[in-house]
């Protein structure tokens, strides 16, 4: 009979899912889709084999393992149905309903050690709540609806099976036991981490779950969990050692490109933790957003005065877990839950300093102490009971309609831009992409409408809010193109200045790839020396390393040969490009087709024979058969 009640409460949740959500899915790819998707080479897979799921698993580039585990299901998603947004959502929206089962195990075996035990059916209802609200909490709509954002949702799927296995082994004995450990060691904490970085942190739920849940009930410590103590200390001293050594240079290069240090992120992070947490328990639609790029920096202690405070708030939430770990285990492990799941995102490593999608995981932390709460106000009877109940429907409630508000403002491109602008006015991401947009809809080609003119006032409200952002001023230049006007000198000229003075951030770089690919489609209309001259400045700038300087030299003779038709330039910027980066194999492949059509066959032939063994992408591999095809046809 329980089984069965469960099977249709499984079925509402999936309904409620699918109903909220469905607007939504119809929404399109955005922000940085494109790079580990749409723009993923290895993503699309056309034929299953072993050489194409093997670029389908190298084809990622965030993170340093890659993700291979989140790329291949990209793949899949791809191979089945092309790049549509609705179906990769819809992958994610399942992926979701499944963590959500297993959160719902979770919390069942966790609420479950409280004592004295609570009647089964105050035990369900007590998950049910805590499940409902970590499925349709509004802080989780990006690791559905942004489609990369699986990443995240996969990690924790596989994280989550981990830990419940780990907690059936310990709870087993001889070699069934062995299985479960084994199984969630070895296969699944594996496939967390390849999924995204934050499955590192599975050692730490366990060791928590040892110290706090387990302890608790057994009333002891056992050989395993000092064992496991021991090992997650070792690991937690070999990463400190290798972050501070000379080889880890790398992880913290990344400072060099952010408008922040070490030191003043580790002291904006405590605000930014109390605003997830705000965002959690009382949750505000206008505070949502895709970017967070307008959250003030603290650069000390009490600039903006609110950081101090924040930070003892911290010591006081730490103080709090370690004064109810007897008293309230439960209570305790939720807290540390939380903090756990943002000691990777949260802390010291070079990130954004602000993203939703990072409380994935650590949002069912606080959920676990009010299903703590709810259970306790469950076994009462009375006015304990009645406003327990209350209050977890009006959160149940308050959820669904805010998920389904933002859903609906997803579901739109434009919609969702603008609603992004209108919440965010100093965030200078969601103004350009506000602009972006706009500039996309057919009323912007007319100069007097509406949108030409909004448009124009999105991309200069981001260029001013941030004094080291190009692409809206790209976006000027396209906007008044699109609209059968010149472009402005003035424009152009602060282009070339922030190419050539401002910090050049990797996305930068994107500038000048999508300049040179809208001026080869003919919809920007600078002259070429307004493209040389930008090219120029980039090139110019001392933060471009020789390896973006390489690249930026294909790309320039990418205009040169495919817009201006100049052979003679498009070799030598293709020959400065091979300077600085001898081995580039897509650009050895680009010089024989100039070779080719420069009339030098032999020469052609030979570097497309020594290209034949080398790793290309499906589309350049074509491109290089026919080459040597369209070559034996000539010497025929």
């Amino acid at each position: 009979m329980r089984i069965r009640y469960l099977l249709a409460a499984a079925a509402v949740f999936a309904i409620a899912l699918v109903a909220i959500y469905w607007p939504g899915l119809h929404g399109s790819f955005f922000f940085d889709d494109g790079p580990s998707i749409t723009l993923a080479e290895g993503v699309r897979l056309e034929t299953l084999s072993l050489e194409t799921l093997h670029q389908a698993l190298t084809s990622g580039g965030a993170g340093p393992s890659g993700r291979p585990v989140a790329q291949l299901s990209f793949a899949l998603n791809h191979y089945f149905s092309g790049f549509s947004p609705f179906a990769f959502k819809a992958t994610n929206l399942a992926i979701h309903f499944a963590c959500g089962l297993l959160v719902f195990a979770l919390t069942r075996r966790l609420l479950g050690t409280v004592r004295p035990p609570a009647q089964q059916r105050n035990l369900l209802l007590a998950s049910g709540a805590v499940t409902a609200l970590w499925l349709l909490h509004p802080i989780q709509l990006l690791p559905v609806l942004h489609a990369v954002q699986r990443m995240t949702s996969l990690s924790a799927f596989f994280l989550l099976a981990a830990l419940l296995l780990h907690i059936r082994g310990r709870e087993s004995a001889g070699r069934v036991a062995v299985s479960w450990l084994l199984l969630a060691w070895t296969v699944f904490w594996p496939l967390s981490f390849l999924s995204k970085e934050s499955g590192l942190l599975f050692p730490v739920f366990v060791l928590a779950w040892e110290l706090l849940v387990r302890r608790n009930s057994v009333g002891r410590l056992d050989r395993f969990a000092r064992g496991l103590m021991a090992l997650t200390a070792l690991f937690l001293a070999a990463g400190l050692a290798y972050s501070l050594s000379a080889r880890a240079q790398w992880l913290w290069a990344g400072y060099q490109l952010r408008p922040f240090s070490l030191t003043e992120r580790l002291l904006t992070e405590g605000r930014v933790l109390w605003f997830y947490l705000d965002l959690i328990v009382a949750p505000d639609l206008k505070a949502f957003g895709l970017y967070h790029d307008d959250f003030v920096v603290s650069t000390g202690l009490l600039s903006p005065w609110a950081t101090l405070s924040a930070l003892l708030g911290l010591a006081g939430l730490a103080s709090l877990a370690w004064w109810t770990r007897i008293r309230a285990p439960l209570v305790a492990f939720g807290i540390l839950w939380f903090l756990i799941g943002h000691a990777l995102e949260s802390t010291v490593l070079p990130l954004e300093l602000v993203h939703e999608h990072r409380n994935y995981l650590p949002v069912l932390g606080v959920l676990m102490v009010a299903g703590w709460a709810l259970m306790l106000a469950l076994e009462r009877q009375g006015t304990h009971r009645r406003i327990g109940i209350m209050l977890a429907a009006a959160a149940l409630g308050y959820s669904l309609l805010l998920t389904a508000l933002r859903s609906h403002q997803f579901g739109e491109e434009v919609r969702r831009t603008q609603v992004e602008a209108r919440n965010h006015p100093s965030s200078a991401r969601a103004q350009h992409e506000a602009g972006v947009s706009l500039a996309g809809l057919p009323d912007a080609a007319l100069r007097d409408s509406p949108t030409y003119a909004l448009a124009r006032t999105r991309y200069e409200m981001a260029g001013k809010l941030d004094p080291n952002l190009k692409m809206s001023w790209l976006g000027l230049i396209h906007l008044n193109c699109k609209a059968g006007m010149p472009a402005k000198q003035a424009d152009i000229e602060e282009l070339a200045r922030r190419l050539r003075e401002t910090p050049f951030a990797p996305g930068d770089t994107g500038v000048l790839y999508n300049m040179k690919e809208m001026s080869i489609a003919g919809s920007v209309c600078l002259t070429r020396a307004e493209m040389d001259a930008l090219f120029a400045a980039a090139l110019a700038n001392p933060g471009v390393s020789p390896g973006i300087q390489a690249i930026l030299h294909s790309w320039h003779a990418d205009y040169l040969w495919l817009h201006e038709h100049d052979l003679a330039a498009a070799r030598r910027a293709l020959g400065q490009s091979l300077a600085l980066n001898p081995s580039n194999p897509s650009n050895r492949l680009k010089w024989a087709q100039l070779l080719m059509i420069s009339g030098e066959m032999a020469q052609a032939r030979q570097l497309l024979l020594a290209l034949r063994p080398v790793y290309f992408s499906a589309e350049e591999r074509k491109t290089l058969d026919e080459l040597l095809a369209a070559l034996n046809m000539t010497a025929r």
